[in-house]
């Protein structure tokens, strides 16, 4: 069963990450790539957002029974998969799991301009997921959706 509570928690968080890092974007480049207190945070608040919405992605598939996800861009292929994401969407988002991996594990080489420029285009995609979520589960029949 889906935890709704749970999921509108995250969204919440996810929702503050989001705003932080639109903040972020709006800093030029060159101040942003001059103080490693912009582009740490940057890359801190990027990373906390995307687990995020993987957190809620995988309480989903789980609650659902979508299956088990070997990867973290898995998660999002069986989102699709379920109808709970626009499939086309949910392989567009395939790319944030592997920056996320990117994040945590090849941290000393993120180039902040790249960090940046995901910053200025793909923070939408947060805002779309967490729709298309709440969408799904408030047509969803079921307790707790």
């Amino acid at each position: 069963m889906v935890d709704r509570a749970r999921v509108d928690q995250l969204f919440a968080l996810l929702a503050g990450y989001v705003a932080i890092l639109r903040d972020l974007a709006g800093t030029p480049l060159d101040d942003y790539r001059a103080d490693p207190r912009n582009y740490g945070s940057g890359e801190r608040f990027l990373q906390l957002a995307i687990e995020t919405a993987l957190s809620v992605g995988h309480h989903l598939v789980a609650a659902r029974g979508l299956g088990q996800p070997t990867t973290y861009a898995e998660v999002f292929v069986l989102l699709g998969r379920g109808g709970i994401l626009d499939p086309d969407f949910a392989a567009s988002l395939e790319p944030m799991a592997r920056m996320r991996n990117r994040l945590v594990h090849v941290y000393e080489d993120i180039d902040p301009a790249f960090v940046h420029g995901l910053l200025a285009t793909r923070l939408d995609d947060f805002d779309r997921f967490a729709a298309e979520v709440v969408r799904y589960l408030d047509r969803a029949p079921g307790p707790g959706a």
